[in-house]
């Protein structure tokens, strides 16, 4: 065979490998950046949803406390809403939202603690009125964080990068293993005896392995050996005839 030697980044094993590749990852990434998406508006929608109902079901529960100016039970229903620990705060103002009437906010730590009502961060808001069928009587609001939800996106984004990495690996191992079966083994061999030819050697048995485009070109090849003997014998004949 020849002994020029054809660099790795050269071989049709790593070109159509580094094509599938890219075009799985661009396909892959696509769909996964998508589900991130299609997940953050699902996310975004159910916190807001929660912050919803939540001030929702709360100006219906706060009337008859409100109305009977009883705090002690307008802060139990505070601490019995943020039960559920996506809710970061809720702030109950009086009638025409003047005055802070009682208000709850989590920790650090998670903690409930009295809220002076200047919640900050970022945050989901929901507010209703609390209305006693006459007249509005007051105002809560409902702040949802949306930690959860970062933190969720961001484990999502991870959990997709570690399982296209995965794919992208196992696929070129099994890429690898493929084309060195039914490509690059066929190849190197017909190769080989292209080489055996054409030192002269018209003897060896090139048999198709298989009836693809690969196993053409081994009959091709077989052709041709079977030609080059009947046209060395020929010429071998006539050298002979010359010569007496």
């Amino acid at each position: 065979m020849s002994n020029s030697k054809i660099r790795w980044h050269n071989t049709i094993r790593m070109k159509v490998i580094t094509v599938v590749i890219i075009s799985c990852t661009l396909v892959l990434g696509a769909l996964s950046a998508y589900n991130t998406i299609s997940e953050q508006k699902q996310l975004t929608s159910d916190l807001q949803k929660l912050a919803r109902v939540t001030s929702q079901r709360l100006s219906r529960h706060l009337i008859g406390p409100m109305w009977d100016l009883d705090k002690d039970l307008v802060d139990s229903a505070l601490e019995a809403e943020m039960l559920e620990d996506k809710v970061e705060a809720i702030v109950v103002w009086d009638e025409g939202g003047r005055k802070i009437f009682s208000a709850r906010e989590r920790a650090a730590n998670g903690r409930l603690i009295e809220s002076r009502g200047d919640v900050t961060g970022d945050l989901f808001k929901s507010v209703h009125s609390v209305n006693n069928g006459t007249k509005s009587i007051g105002e809560v609001a409902v702040f949802v964080s949306k930690n959860q939800l970062n933190q969720q996106l961001a484990t999502s984004t991870l959990v997709n990068l570690i399982s296209l990495a995965a794919l992208i690996i196992v696929m070129a191992i099994v890429m690898t293993i493929v084309m060195n079966q039914i490509i690059i083994g066929p190849i190197m061999r017909l190769a080989k005896h292209a080489d055996n030819i054409s030192h002269g050697d018209l003897k060896q048995n090139i048999i198709p392995e298989s009836k693809d485009e690969i196993g053409q070109l081994a009959e091709a090849f077989h052709r041709m050996q079977t030609s080059l003997r009947v046209a060395f014998k020929r010429i071998y004949s006539k050298s002979k005839e010359l010569t007496k």
